[in-house]
C-alpha cells in the first residue's frame, strides 16, 4: 500500500542566517515551515512545523520573540565591548 504525497502548490524561501527558511502551501490546504542548511534545497529540513490553524500565530510570535532577544543580545554586547575599549 503507497501513500500519495501531498504538492506544494506554494512556496516561498527565504535566507535565515546561515540556513533557508522555506514556507509552503500544499494541495492539499495545509501550510508549513521548514530551515534546511543553505546550498542543500534537497536535504531534508533541521526542523519543521505546521503553520495551520494557531501554529502560524505561534509561529510568528517565537519569531518576534527571536528578533526582540537578538535585539538584547545585540545591545548588550556592544555595550560591553564600549566599555572594555574605553577602560583605561
Amino acid at each position: 500500500m503507497s501513500v500519495a504525497r501531498a504538492h506544494v502548490t506554494q512556496s516561498v524561501t527565504v535566507p535565515f542566517g546561515h540556513l533557508i527558511l522555506r514556507l509552503v502551501q500544499l494541495d492539499c490546504g495545509s501550510r508549513g515551515w521548514s530551515l534546511r542548511p543553505e546550498g542543500f534545497e534537497g536535504a531534508p529540513p533541521v526542523v519543521n512545523g505546521s503553520l495551520d490553524g494557531p501554529s502560524f500565530d505561534a509561529f510568528v510570535a517565537d519569531l518576534e520573540t527571536a528578533v526582540a532577544s537578538l535585539r538584547q543580545f545585540r545591545d548588550a554586547t556592544e555595550v560591553a565591548v564600549q566599555d572594555r575599549e574605553d577602560a583605561p
